[in-house]
């Protein structure tokens, strides 16, 4: 009986995760964007956008009454991170359109939290990705950066753990997004 007791209440436990919102701590780490000699000199005007279906990133838990996983501060936090990316390979951004020799628009596509449950394991699925759209000239320059990673754990996502695993995706496509050589290139025309 002291058993099943505690198996009991330790499930009401792991399964009251589920019904709890969650707001994410989004921590983004500043890419190791190099300094690059080829960019000195090249103003861009950089439009960091948010062109998600929906703010909320997911629910944890299934069912009608899962909760939602929201990151209110994401936004600022990621056109900072954008921003301080371009600035630290060597651009030059202005506000000014006459002042660019590129427009540059980066769009944060999709960033979505998913969970759902198997026999005897949850799964966390995160999926990111960026569109970046460039013109100069008359020539223009569209890639798209994506992410993503599941988890299969036992019991639902604690907060720490969508955290860190939101935290991961997004920086993995920033990453991408910084060390694209074509999109270097295209901005610079060398």
């Amino acid at each position: 009986m002291k058993n099943s007791t505690l198996f009991v209440s330790f499930l009401l436990f792991v399964s009251g995760c589920a019904f709890t919102p969650h707001d994410v701590n989004v921590v983004l780490n500043q890419p190791d964007a190099a300094y690059l000699n080829s960019v000195k000199g090249t103003t861009i005007r950089l439009r960091v956008i948010d062109e998600r279906e929906q703010n909320d990133l997911g629910r944890r838990g299934a069912g009608i009454a899962a909760a939602k996983v929201e990151a209110p501060d994401l936004m600022p936090k990621f056109t900072r991170s954008v921003e301080n990316g371009f600035r630290a390979k060597g651009y030059t951004l202005t506000a000014n359109p006459v002042e660019a020799d590129a427009d540059l628009v980066v769009a944060l596509r999709a960033l979505k939290f998913e969970e759902s449950a198997g026999f005897f394991t949850v799964g966390a699925e995160v999926d990111a990705t960026i569109l970046v759209e460039a013109e100069k000239s008359s020539e223009n320059f569209r890639n798209q950066y994506r992410s993503s990673d599941e988890d299969r754990q036992l019991a639902i996502s604690f907060g720490e753990g969508i955290d860190e695993q939101i935290n991961m995706v997004l920086n993995e496509v920033l990453m991408q997004l910084f060390n694209d050589q074509k999109l270097d290139s295209f901005l610079t025309g060398k």
